[in-house]
């Protein structure tokens, strides 16, 4: 999917945009600019930025960009003061590609973190219990297919197919938000197709800059339930990866 946006435009500060918006359950309720020298309110001095969003079930995320770049880290939190993290936590090389993701419970490290090259590929996975690090092992690459199979086995799917799923992303995506970026770039992120079809854990695998990622993971987190994919005999969870592209013309 490609996004061209009609015109280069010199200023990429939308934030305002975000601030006072409700997007998806979630609210963005502090922008923190950083300088060389710290925290500043000058925009033009800032080197990176934090971002702070709320979500309706209390947890709060924190965001590290740098300015017009890829995201630096993602931290939940639990508290309205970030002490207590609860819930994700994702690490991105500096070229935008995931590197690290897990889970925090109570400030400790649990169950799965996976980790990956600057290629996207899986490289490593770690098991954590309350903090401590119980099992490492590189990823299964192998493919396994199952002996049985059925006829009426399905991949996931959006409502007719990949033509209607590209229909929706193209009339949904806001794409006067591209003219906020001074490079464009392909956002791509991963969610899960559950087995009633709706999405979750939908979580950027590709970032490009802030305003890029924000607008490609609305549109994906507030799609239409999918039809769920069917294995041998029954609904499965399924995972996809979406890139989208804004291009800025030359």
């Amino acid at each position: 999917m490609i996004i061209k946006r009609k015109k280069k435009q010199l200023f990429f500060f939308l934030f305002i945009f975000f601030f006072q918006c409700t997007l998806a359950a979630q609210e963005i309720v502090n922008i923190v600019y950083v300088g060389d020298n710290g925290i500043t309110e000058d925009v033009k001095k800032a080197t990176s930025f934090i971002v702070i969003k709320q979500y309706n079930d209390s947890s709060f995320e924190r965001l590290d960009y740098k300015m017009s770049a890829p995201l630096v880290k993602l931290r939940t939190y639990s508290d309205s003061n970030l002490t207590l993290l609860q819930g994700r936590y994702m690490e991105y090389h500096p070229s935008g590609e995931l590197h690290i993701i897990g889970e925090y419970i109570n400030n400790l490290k649990e169950k799965e973190w996976h980790h990956y090259d600057e290629s996207g590929k899986e490289n490593l996975i770690e098991t954590y219990k309350a903090g401590e690090l119980t099992a490492s092992k590189l990823p299964d690459t192998s493919k396994k297919k199952d002996s049985i199979t059925y006829k009426d086995e399905r991949e996931a799917q959006f409502k007719s197919g990949k033509n209607e799923w590209n229909k929706y992303l193209q009339e949904n995506l806001k794409t006067e938000v591209g003219l906020s970026s001074l490079k464009g770039g392909t956002v791509r992120v991963l969610f899960i197709i559950n087995t009633d079809g709706k999405l979750s854990n939908v979580n950027v695998k590709k970032s490009v800059e802030f305003v890029l990622d924000e607008e490609v993971l609305r549109v994906v987190r507030n799609a239409p339930p999918w039809i769920p994919a069917f294995q041998n005999g029954k609904t499965v969870r399924a995972y996809r990866v979406q890139p989208i592209t804004f291009s800025v013309p030359q």
